[in-house]
């Protein structure tokens, strides 16, 4: 075993930590100034496109459409196939449906309805499209069995925000569903790169590849300037017992700050309003899980996230809505849902539901506004507006 040397002094640390700090600081005013020039304005952000798969997979489909209105032919599908390794002219033109396609009724093995489907009647991309939901049951299964259809083959992509393996609850642990890893962070970012030299000259289509891809940035933590970054790069290697110090109690640290900033905080916040609290830990069979109700309510107010069979069940891809699953009795009908929630209602959120701004907890992009109680001040006032509207519309809960 090897022996692990401590060769940098307390002093040195702390010093490394302040740089840091100064750095950091030195881009938020950056920042600050930029959004005061309106340079940060991003129309997917105030469209609420940011954490929305389907709104998601829809612009990509458009960007991937040979005959999409951005008037490039089959130039930004040729690019994609390229960047996630495959042959150019796998596909020369698509067909059909190509954003959430249904093929039919949800079975064990059939059925669904998929992201992205590029195909000509011969060959197939089919692409599952992950920002924060959760797998499905045997989704990239079913999938997989939907790709057989094609006579010359087809490929089937999992797209997550970091390039992470799909469960064995989408697989459905079956050795013949092949699937390739593909990343917003790096392929979709790369791919949308090299889109935006191609439309250089194009003043409509142009601004809106570099808004979106400025977007990826945000939700893949890749918006720091280039300096501060390479800074940040150098401080990191020139001091990396401080760093294997972080990064080996980034656990705990994520835990301290949501009990600290989000989880007591919310929880005296609920006791001035009269509303009954519950946190549930991400370590309980129902957890994770922060509840509100007022005491005449049998439904709770969940911040929550699916959280399904051999899945993390840590503090991420979180929403918030009126929940069925930790009610004591069920709502009869679903509502048209409420004006304050952007998902639309199912059977387990009777009056929708919406995704946090800041959904993963466990993130060190979190750390700032979860301790800056940008965290916490959103959900008291989503909470504090569902309660609104539920009474004053008078519905059932």
């Amino acid at each position: 075993m090897a022996v692990y040397n401590n060769t940098k002094t307390e002093m040195e640390i702390k010093d490394f930590l302040c740089e840091l700090t100064r750095i950091a600081l030195e881009e938020n005013e950056s920042r600050q100034l930029s959004r005061n020039r309106g340079e940060c304005f991003n129309i997917f952000n105030a469209l609420g496109l940011r954490s929305d798969e389907v709104r998601h997979s829809a612009f990509l489909a458009e960007m991937l459409n040979p005959g999409g209105s951005h008037g490039m032919g089959g130039a930004f599908l040729r690019e994609f196939l390229t960047q996630v390794g495959i042959d150019s002219d796998y596909i020369n033109r698509c067909r059909g449906q190509i954003v959430e396609r249904s093929i039919g009724n949800t079975t064990d093995t059939e059925g669904g309805r998929m992201d992205i489907v590029l195909e000509d009647g011969l060959r197939a991309v089919i692409i599952e499209n992950k920002i924060y939901a959760g797998d499905q049951h045997h989704q990239l299964l079913r999938y997989h069995n939907y790709g057989k259809k094609f006579p010359k083959g087809f490929k089937l992509l999992y797209l997550t925000l970091n390039g992470q393996e799909a469960s064995e609850y989408s697989t459905g642990n079956d050795a013949e569903v092949e699937y390739e890893r593909i990343s917003y962070s790096r392929h979709i970012k790369q791919w949308l790169e090299r889109c935006a030299t191609l439309v250089e000259d194009k003043p409509m289509v142009y601004p809106v590849i570099v808004q979106y891809l400025n977007l990826i940035k945000e939700l893949t933590n890749q918006d720091m300037s280039t300096e501060n970054s390479e800074k940040i790069v150098e401080l990191a290697i020139e001091n990396l017992e401080g760093v294997a110090a972080l990064m080996e109690n980034r656990a705990k640290i994520s835990a301290a700050l949501r009990k600290d900033y989000i989880i007591e905080p919310l929880r005296k916040w609920a006791q001035d309003q009269g509303l009954d609290f519950e946190c549930k830990t991400s370590d309980q069979s129902d957890g994770p899980a922060l509840l509100f109700k007022k005491q005449t309510w049998s439904h709770y107010i969940a911040v929550t996230r699916d959280g399904g069979r051999g899945r993390d069940r840590d503090w991420k891809s979180l929403y918030i809505g009126i929940s069925e699953f930790y009610a004591t009795k069920k709502v009869d009908h679903l509502s048209e849902g409420l004006e304050n929630l952007d998902g639309k209602p199912n059977q387990w959120w009777p009056y929708g539901w919406e995704w946090l701004p800041v959904p993963d907890w466990h993130s060190t992009s979190a750390y700032v506004p979860m301790k800056n109680g940008e965290v916490a001040d959103w959900i008291k006032t989503k909470v504090k507006a569902i309660i609104n509207e539920m009474e004053e519309k008078h519905l059932p809960v």
